[in-house]
């Protein structure tokens, strides 16, 4: 397979919905802002996007999304007049790597023009995860052939491309535009938020004979080169752009200025140069390559003996980088990350239960901020609790900014077309204890007494109350019911009693009681204070105790849990008459008919087994595995959970399966298995597929006394290394077959 770090392509697909998918695969990013692998020079109906952390502008129906950025990459050549594009002329030789190990985007291009010009064109990129605000590219043409051997004329026009939009929606408007001797410059603000963002340029060239033309314009200023090439001969030029938002402080147009001509005049003195045409690419990936190498060296995992699982893990950690800030906790992680338009940059409890473990193992200080984010909003998810009628605090489905919810009413159906109704943000009710549940095991793992004594006790303890007035007493069992929700299958609506939804709100409570206990004792004052800001009463926190001992849980014979009350008594489905289908079975039945079998969109209450594996004996594992497992769409319901089934799958022996389980999450995007790669990556998958890895082939289990393993090993593997840190002490891991 070659390079082990590195996803590559040796030909360039007509089929545009290939190229749209390549263009995520391609995707550079460093957490403040990620820009999907379109062409420099640009390709018909591509999809290009920059999206930077947390900048959102307004929009009907689903309250707001990420805005598309003005392009950034583009670079049109031009020789002797007749414009390089790859739907035109003759394309020889096409090769495209993006090495993971240092984010680094490379194409290699052989073209022959409509005269008979043969040109060979090099392009690096990246996005510099030493200077968050810096995207770089080097940019050669090299004059192979040329009618007569006479030299060519070449014009390299570097812009920003303002007439961007998500999809058809325009978000920025140009307030102003100009250039330094060195720099030009584009500003613009989204037009709801009024979030103003700022981009600089360089473009310099190695060749001192090449004339550099400031073009100055609203919707596509540009820096211009233009010379002349010699048959044989090289010209390179190198595109610099600096980005700031209003929302990293105030004059992001001084403040990009500045540290742009600061980039360039450091690099100049060192050089004997001038800023005017200073080349720093090379040292710049020389820094992008060491803070690279930092994040690997905490971040990799070692497979070998399969070449394939190890590109794919690689890259799944990969993106988990690139689409998440490093210091920012006013926004999260969206469910498409920074890559594609796909649920708008909208934020899921896909988060907290697919991406955070993995943070909270290898980057503890990312969890912490993801878990802020979730904090910060406390307030809008006590809102939303109230507006429904009870305590605590409910959090949104989906959310962005603000925390209110902003999962859409209705949408169109992506495999019907149909218009269907969205009852997620209504009843949809487990993030809020998939969040609770986040936060207890950051605590478990990192110790961070800190976190959990000015934050995350609050946060438990609020949550729980949600949990506490939304039981409903049922005076003749005696026991406590959750009725008229969506459990985390969501081909099944307003059911009752589902058994995820229900066990994750006992141990919302349960968690958040053993919270207040312990911050009684670490911090007395504290404890004191909570119990008066969230009126926990003697009598209230009776009343939890009895909500989390009695809160009913559907079980059938043996510990095998009823996905929902009724949920036994729906027939059963043949799926044998659908082999080789290309839809859902809910894209299939409607969503009404799917609803009247035993079909599973995603894992239910095997999630439920694989969060609480810890706590739940092997039995049990066993009996719900064999009962929900093949009842559940692997190929065509979630991406969420195929990879997730690896770690209970591991456990009890179906290696193989747990495999194809696994490689079904680490290829998902690079091989688009689902045929929605070019709305954004997985990034909740990508998750789930360190966690396959470290929780389910290696059996890594935490407890407070230490840690353990026990591997299980799909063929071919050998080996296993890995690290993680446990409260504060980093934990290496090589296991060998």
């Amino acid at each position: 397979m070659g390079n082990l770090w590195q996803i590559s392509e040796e030909s360039l697909s007509p089929n545009l919905k290939q190229i749209q998918s390549q263009e995520t695969v391609f995707t550079i990013g460093n957490g403040y802002f990620c820009t999907r692998g379109t062409f420099e020079e640009g390709y018909p109906h591509e999809s290009s996007a920059t999206l930077l952390f947390g900048v959102f502008d307004t929009i009907p129906i689903a309250k707001e999304e990420l805005a598309n950025a003005p392009d950034w990459v583009g670079i049109q050549l031009f020789v002797n007049g007749e414009r390089f594009r790859l739907d035109k002329g003759k394309l020889l030789s096409y090769t495209r790597i993006l090495d993971v190990s240092t984010g680094l985007l490379t194409r290699t291009v052989q073209w022959k023009s409509p005269s008979g010009i043969l040109l060979r064109v090099n392009s690096e990129r990246f996005a510099s995860l030493a200077d968050e605000h810096l995207g770089m590219i080097r940019y050669s043409v090299t004059l192979d052939e040329a009618p007569k051997d006479q030299p060519v004329e070449v014009s390299l026009r570097a812009n920003f491309n303002a007439a961007r939009g998500n999809y058809d929606v325009m978000h920025w408007n140009t307030t102003d535009q100009g250039h330094t001797s060195d720099l030009l410059w584009l500003q613009s603000q989204t037009k709801k938020t009024q979030v103003t963002l700022v981009q600089s340029m360089s473009f310099n060239s190695d060749d001192d004979q090449v004339q550099k033309e400031f073009v100055d314009g609203d919707i596509e200023p540009s820096i211009r080169l233009t010379g002349s090439l010699q048959p044989g001969a090289t010209i390179t030029a190198e595109k610099s752009v600096v980005m700031y938002t209003s929302r990293d402080g105030d004059e992001p147009l001084r403040v990009a200025l500045s540290h742009h001509q600061k980039i360039l005049s450091t690099a100049a003195e060192t050089h004997s140069s001038s800023p005017h045409k200073v080349m720093i690419f090379d040292y710049q990936f020389e820094q992008q390559k060491a803070a690279w190498e930092q994040y690997w060296q905490q971040a990799d995992v070692i497979i070998d003996g399969d070449e394939k699982a190890q590109v794919g893990i690689r890259y799944n950690i990969y993106q988990l980088r690139i689409n998440v800030s490093d210091h920012d906790n006013r926004y999260s992680i969206a469910a498409k990350g920074l890559t594609g338009f796909g649920y708008r940059g909208h934020i899921f409890h896909d988060t907290e239960i697919f991406m955070l473990p993995f943070f909270t193992y290898v980057l503890p200080d990312i969890a912490r901020d993801l878990l802020l984010y979730r904090y910060n909003l406390l307030s809008a998810a006590r809102k939303k609790a109230a507006s429904n009628g009870y305590d605590g605090a409910q959090y949104p489905w989906e959310s962005t900014l603000n925390g209110e919810e902003t999962t859409p009413p209705s949408i169109v159906h992506p495999e019907t077309g149909e218009v269907i109704p969205v009852l997620n943000g209504f009843i949809e009710l487990h993030i809020t204890s998939s969040i609770a549940y986040a936060t207890w095991e950051y605590w478990r793992v990192t110790g961070d007494d800190k976190f959990m004594r000015d934050y995350g006790a609050e946060l438990l303890l609020s949550t729980a109350l949600f949990w506490d007035s939304r039981a409903e007493k049922n005076e003749k069992h005696n026991n406590y019911t959750i009725s008229d929700v969506i459990g985390p299958d969501e081909w099944h609506e307003h059911v009752n009693n589902n058994a995820h939804t229900n066990m994750m709100a006992k141990r919302n409570i349960q968690t958040a009681l053993s919270t207040l206990k312990w911050l009684q004792t670490a911090a007395p004052s504290k404890a004191t204070a909570l119990i008066e800001q969230l009126h926990l009463t003697d009598e209230r926190l009776q009343h939890m105790q009895d909500v989390q001992e009695h809160l009913y849980v559907p079980q059938g014979a043996k510990g095998l849990l009823e996905q929902f009350d009724g949920f036994f008594k729906l027939p059963t489905f043949d799926q044998s008459k659908y082999k080789g289908r290309k839809d859902s079975y809910q894209g299939i039945l409607g969503i009404h008919e799917v609803q009247k079998y035993q079909l599973i969109k995603q894992a239910d209450v095997l999630m439920l087994l694989t969060m609480l594996r810890q706590e739940t004996d092997y039995d049990t594992k066993k009996v719900n595995w064999d009962y929900y497992f093949p009842i559940t769409d692997h190929d065509y319901g979630s991406s969420l959970t195929p990879a997730l089934h690896a770690i209970l799958g591991s456990e009890l022996g179906h290696t193989e399966e747990a495999y194809k389980m696994f490689m079904k999450g680490a290829l998902v995007d690079i091989e688009n298995l689902r045929g929605n790669t070019p709305e954004g990556i997985h990034a909740a998958c990508a998750g789930a597929v360190w966690q396959a890895v470290v929780f389910g082939f290696a059996g890594l289990r935490v407890t407070e006394d230490g840690y353990s393993t026990q591997p299980h090993w799909p063929d071919n593997w050998q080996r296993l290394k890995f690290q993680f840190k446990h409260k504060g002490e980093t934990v290496h891991v090589d296991l060998q077959r």
